[in-house]
């Protein structure tokens, strides 16, 4: 059965709207599509969702998926000094940036105690939880409901391994598509033109682990605010940034 699609056609978005929709079919056990600044993504919160999308991208033993949720999980999860953990809260709370973390975790957290071991193993590596703290309006909903509930949202990208991000529903394999309940479609996703996932930062030693879409936006407030200086970006400079630039078209005169 094809999953279902929200908003229906004709249907504006309504980001509490299709959060709830989206918490509820968690909360059933089922998989959902939704999207990130980055592409879309497919999650679970039960064992049994996050193993059927960990088959549908074909992921193989030793491959991670990660938590997807809010900073106050972050923070419920994960152990830092009280200095990272601020950094964490301002860069996405504050300034509105997806970001993914890898930091030490509180292993005996109740919210992971439903995870089977195969899941369990998928989701941390060591003494460590890799998690992407989602900073849209439809994520940052979604990530409270969950909170209430304290349920547990695991995921990964919405596509077959090695394949790269998919910015459009439209471009999701027929494989992911059909393993999902629910399909929350946004349209063309912001990073698109960088074609990139989301930075992985290793928090406790301060380690870059990916670089990802936006990270030049992302290193340059680390070294301003608390003086890191994190590995440069090879392709995104900034080193002359500071003049904008218009395209104009043929109308522009007239305005």
């Amino acid at each position: 059965m094809a999953p279902r699609v929200i908003p229906a056609p004709g249907v504006l978005p309504d980001y509490k709207r299709d959060a709830r929709e989206a918490f509820e079919c968690l909360k059933a056990g089922g998989v959902i599509i939704v999207p990130t600044d980055f592409g879309y993504g497919i999650m679970s919160a039960s064992n049994e969702g996050i193993e059927r999308a960990f088959i549908a991208k074909e992921r193989v033993y030793g491959h991670t998926v990660g938590v997807i949720g809010s900073f106050r999980a972050f923070e419920n999860l994960c152990i830092l000094p009280p200095e990272k953990m601020d950094m964490i809260r301002v860069l996405t709370v504050d300034m509105d940036q997806s970001l993914n973390t890898v930091a030490p975790l509180k292993k005996d957290h109740p919210m992971l105690a439903h995870l089977t071991p195969e899941n369990r193993f998928r989701v941390t590596k060591g003494e460590t939880l890799g998690m992407n703290i989602g900073e849209s309006p439809f994520l940052r909903e979604l990530g409270h409901l969950n909170d209430e509930a304290d349920q547990l949202m695991v995921g990964s990208s919405a596509n077959i391994t090695g394949t790269g991000q998919k910015l459009r529903v439209e471009d999701i394999e027929p494989k992911i598509f059909a393993a999902a309940d629910l399909v929350v479609d946004y349209g063309l996703q912001r990073y698109h033109r960088y074609q990139r996932s989301g930075t992985i930062l290793d928090v406790e030693n301060m380690r870059i682990l990916r670089i990802g879409a936006g990270y030049e936006i992302f290193r340059e407030r680390v070294k301003k605010w608390w003086g890191y200086d994190l590995i440069p970006d090879p392709v995104n400079k900034t080193d002359t940034v500071g003049v904008s630039h218009s395209i104009k078209t043929a109308y522009a005169e007239t305005y």
